[in-house]
Formats: structure tokens, sequence, C-alpha cells
């Protein structure tokens, strides 16, 4: 669905990413790794077309849409309002925040909720939630209008590790029905529930894992 064909990017003078070249296909599971610094949110960002490449072509099929988890840090958890209401934000974006909300629409938060194990959190504020409860709001925020490729910006800082498990076990369900790619940090973890291993180092050297469930049927 997203393909880079010898993409470059700099800042300035300064090359960061340097003829990258990788396919995203419809249930792939890539897993984002390298250094601080090194260009792993700038991958991201290259993909959701918020930044374009210095040299390089990226083609994205039509169906191509994105949900977006950013980084923990960035979430304001003192801003009033409820799980339900932080969901819905994931249906806002349709061209016109003013749309009033539908019947549909309802149904599918309801559903977002309910995959992502928040359904009785429903009324609580979002101020409130443990770690492992907000990052399971942000991702049905994320997938409420079912994106057909799922970016996370590293969702398992903050989390402990049976948080960070249940996190993963949930990103393989939702692998069934959309890619995902994720920058994180725990490689060991990361091996066992991704279909392919970016590391970004300038360039970015590709591994394939073997994970049993994965529906990747070709390297990018």
């Amino acid at each position: 669905m997203i393909k880079f064909q010898n993409v470059s990017f700099s800042y300035g003078a300064a090359p960061l990413l340097d003829g990258v070249n990788l396919e995203i296909g419809r249930h792939d599971f890539w897993a984002i790794v390298g250094a601080n610094g090194c260009g792993k949110t700038t991958l991201l960002r290259l993909i959701m077309g918020q930044l374009h490449p210095s040299s390089g072509s990226i083609v994205r099929s039509e169906e191509a849409t994105i949900g977006y988890l950013p980084q923990y840090s960035r979430i304001d958890k003192a801003f009033p309002m409820t799980v339900r209401e932080a969901v819905s934000l994931g249906l806002v974006d349709r061209g016109n925040m003013f749309n009033p909300f539908v019947r549909s629409d309802a149904a599918s938060v309801d559903e977002a909720m309910e995959r992502m194990r928040v359904a009785h959190l429903a009324r609580k504020s979002v101020g409130r939630l443990s770690g492992g409860e907000l990052q399971r709001v942000l991702l049905a925020r994320a997938v409420v209008s079912r994106p057909a490729v799922l970016l996370l910006d590293e969702p398992s800082t903050y989390l402990d590790a049976a948080s960070e498990e249940r996190m993963y076990s949930l990103l393989c369900e939702l692998n069934r029905d959309c890619a995902i790619v994720l920058v994180g940090h725990n490689v060991e973890a990361l091996r066992a529930s991704a279909s392919f291993m970016a590391f970004v180092d300038g360039g970015v050297r590709v591994e394939k894992c073997n994970r049993a469930d994965a529906f990747t049927t070709k390297e990018g």
C-alpha cells in the first residue's frame, strides 16, 4: 500500500535518511528501531505525508488511510474529557470537524472500545486512567475510523511489562485488519510480534521475522 523508492531526507544540509527502500503491504507489521535521533519518527512522518523526501519517491495507494497513535508524552491527561469522547475524536477528521455524528459513528465508537477492552471505562475521565488503560483508549481512537495503516510512535513508553505484553497482543489482533508500523525500543518483544524489523541508521536494514500467525506474504 505504501512504497519507498530510494528515499532520502535531510534537515538542512545534514542527511538523516539515505536511500530507503521498503514496502508496506496490507497485513504487514513493521517494527522500526534504532538509536535516539536516528530518524525513526521522521520515517513515520514521511509515511503520513507530513514530510516530503529530499530525493526519491513515496507511492501510496488510494486505500492507504492512516491511523496514528502519538508518543505517550504528548498526551495531555489534564484535558477534561471522558473515554468515549476521546475515542470519538478519531472520527472528527472527515473533512469538516463540525459534521454531526450519526448512529453509525456511535456504533463505531462502541466497537472500538469493545475491541480495545475499554468499554467499561466509557464514562471515566481520561485523567483518571492508568498508563495501560490510556494506551488502549488511544489505540481505540486511532482505529475507530478503520484505517488501512496504523502508525504508533513508541506506544510502550511508561507501560509496565504486563501492560506492554497486553498491548502487543492487541496489536497482533488488529494486524488481521490493517498494516501496522510501530516505532519502539524493545527489540525482542517487537521481533516476537512483527513480521518485519527495520533498523534505522542513516539507511534502513530490513530483517524478516518469523511470527507464527503473521499474514505477510512478501518482504518489503
